[in-house]
């Protein structure tokens, strides 16, 4: 279905991952014991058990960090290239942000705030990257069906808390 180039950098494929995959973990541990303060709270319908979100988080960020490889290594124009790379950090930094401000500030409606942006920043990513790599924009789609679940939890916590 996708034509992959055999010019894969595996090293940079690598440090991608890992720099995601740490960045989330980063985020995590600055927010505190998110898992002690979710089952804490009162819940929305249809909230899946605390256990479900590390597993998941794990495989997004793969994800994420596969998408980044792509993305920066197809993109030829300087211009594409600064957006792509504007939209990538952007996403990541909201994501970041947001576990601490959430669970680690109980900033409940800061952090609808910061999510319905990344809602719209994960999109932009992958209207974006789908003009340089389609693999990336698709590998951004579970990302982006997440937050979406994860934008109606959040707005359910901060009504009900």
């Amino acid at each position: 279905m996708y034509q992959i180039k055999r010019n894969i950098n595996w090293f940079h494929l690598i440090l991608s991952i890992v720099v995601v995959e740490l960045i989330g973990s980063l985020s995590g541990l600055l927010a505190g014991n998110i898992k002690g303060i979710y089952t804490s709270l009162k819940l929305p319908p249809l909230s899946p058990p605390a256990a479900v979100f590390g597993p998941v988080w794990i495989i997004l960020y793969l994800l994420i960090g596969v998408a980044g490889y792509l993305v920066i290594k197809d993109t030829t124009s300087r211009t594409q290239k600064t957006i792509n790379l504007s939209l990538f950090g952007s996403q990541l930094l909201l994501n970041f942000i947001w576990s601490i401000v959430f669970f680690g500030g109980n900033s409940y409606w800061l952090g609808l705030i910061i999510i319905i942006v990344l809602d719209l920043v994960v999109l932009a990513c992958i209207l974006a990257f789908r003009n340089v790599n389609k693999l990336a924009a698709y590998l951004f789609v579970p990302y982006f069906v997440w937050i979406l679940f994860a934008t109606y939890l959040t707005l359910g916590v901060t009504v009900l808390n």
